[in-house]
């Protein structure tokens, strides 16, 4: 069994800036940046296994960095000493989609070790990847984001009800599809918000994040695993 699907942790890639497809009347399709510090219960199988801490920082301008640190602190992940750091650098240029200008994900672990850098010339408009020792490039579509922020294409958009996202993957970007569903209840470590459900829908089943108007980061991430098992991140404080 590989070890990303035995700790899930690794495999999560906390949801991907965007293209809408449509909006709500005429209001700002994309809500201002602030910055924000969250910290989330890591769970699987409805087991609390790690402490993730999501950051999003402004480097002046436009220009914004979000990071992710996530540690083993129960089970599996802890005897592993799993530890995952993921740093997304980004633009955000008023009512223009976000547009990646850097991606890094490191995986610390005992029997297994992960790098991927993602480098974005947009001069060139082409993608660099470097995971392991191989390399790959290839041409990148305007506004195209790393994984990792899709968190905050979603938070920032809240009021479409669609977004095509295009995701610098390892060899491609991919386009993702997320639609809003329900709003609802959401009882959480942190208190109880009234979420709004965003899921992903060119793969069904994939993965789901709940939002509330007043913040950008979300409230929870959820993400089936390829067992079968669901690793799912709640919030515990955001400041």
């Amino acid at each position: 069994m590989r070890l990303a699907v035995l700790l899930g942790l690794a495999a999560l890639p906390l949801f991907a800036a965007a293209e809408s497809n449509s909006g709500a009347g005429h209001e700002p399709a994309y809500a201002p940046l602030k910055p924000f510090s969250a910290t989330y219960d890591v769970q699987r199988g409805g087991k609390t296994i790690g402490e993730a801490t999501m950051t999003l920082k402004s480097d002046g301008g436009d220009n914004w960095t979000l990071v992710t640190q996530t540690r083993g602190t129960a089970g599996m992940a802890r005897l592993l000493g799993l530890d995952v750091r993921e740093e997304s650098r980004f633009a955000a240029n008023g009512q223009q989609p976000l547009q990646s200008t850097a991606y890094s994900y490191q995986q610390e672990a005992t029997l297994k070790s992960r790098q991927r850098r993602i480098e974005f010339d947009w001069s060139a408009r082409e993608a660099r990847v470097t995971d392991k020792d191989e390399l790959f490039r290839y041409a990148l579509q305007p506004y195209s984001i790393d994984r990792h922020a899709i968190v905050v294409a979603l938070g920032r958009a809240q009021g479409l009800e669609q977004n095509t996202l295009h995701i610098a993957s390892k060899d491609a970007v991919e386009d993702q599809r997320y639609e809003r569903r329900e709003t609802q209840p959401l009882e959480l470590p942190a208190g109880r918000f009234d979420a709004t459900r965003y899921e992903r829908t060119d793969k069904p089943g994939k993965g789901s994040s709940w939002y509330t108007p007043n913040l950008l980061a979300p409230l929870q991430v959820e993400q089936a695993q390829k067992d079968g098992a669901n690793i799912v991140m709640r919030l515990r404080r955001i400041e």
